[in-house]
């Protein structure tokens, strides 16, 4: 497993490293776009997050049932998508802007609650309540869209029924390995991330 790991790492780091980098591009623009925002509209994110910490504190609960489902609902979505533009040359760019809008809402995300709460708390809440399912859902939208893209240029160079079927069957299963990933992901966020986000809440 962890030489199939290195040998896939390294086979498609050049593809890895432009995902990254367009990931830090969205990332870029979600700060931006705060930064950069009127006033009135910094005043009514404020507000709107003041309002959630409040009802956190004052102990609004979790419906863990309904949390997992819509996380799972949209990673869903999310993969079936990624899956369907990433086995042709037009839906490259699509799967380029997907990363693109994630790396954009997680640095707006971040930017909103630290303009909020400030630097210290701002990162410390966000990151609680981010960083750890991001640290497997971002790997895994990599893997899938690189997968796809390899089917593919595996079934051009050589569109033998034999080929076909093996590219194939390889893709289904990277596409269950990849969603497996987002599965644990929506675990993580829903039961780990949830919770650590209002412990540090409750002190902030």
């Amino acid at each position: 497993m962890r030489k199939a790991l290195e040998k896939h790492l390294k086979e498609n780091i050049k593809d890895y490293f432009i995902c990254g980098l367009i990931l830090i591009i969205g990332l870029f623009l979600g700060t931006m776009v705060i930064n950069n925002s009127a006033d009135s509209t910094k005043q009514e994110i404020s507000d709107y997050i003041n309002e959630f910490n409040l009802k956190v504190k004052d102990g609004q609960k979790i419906d863990y049932s309904n949390m997992i489902f819509e996380i799972m609902k949209k990673d869903a979505k999310l993969v079936l998508l990624v899956s369907f533009l990433s086995i042709s040359v037009i839906g490259i760019m699509g799967t380029y802007l997907i990363i693109g809008y994630k790396g954009f809402c997680i640095g707006y995300t971040i930017s909103s609650i630290v303009l909020t709460m400030g630097i210290g708390k701002g990162l410390a809440c966000s990151l609680s309540l981010m960083l750890l399912s991001k640290i497997i859902e971002l790997p895994a939208i990599f893997f899938l869209i690189i997968s796809g893209r390899k089917m593919y240029k595996t079934i051009l160079e050589d569109r033998s029924k034999e080929n076909v079927k093996y590219a194939i069957t390889k893709y289904i299963i990277n596409t269950l390995i990849a969603f497996s990933m987002f599965t644990f992901s929506a675990l993580v966020e829903t039961y780990l991330s949830s919770n650590l986000f209002l412990s540090i809440i409750k002190y902030v």
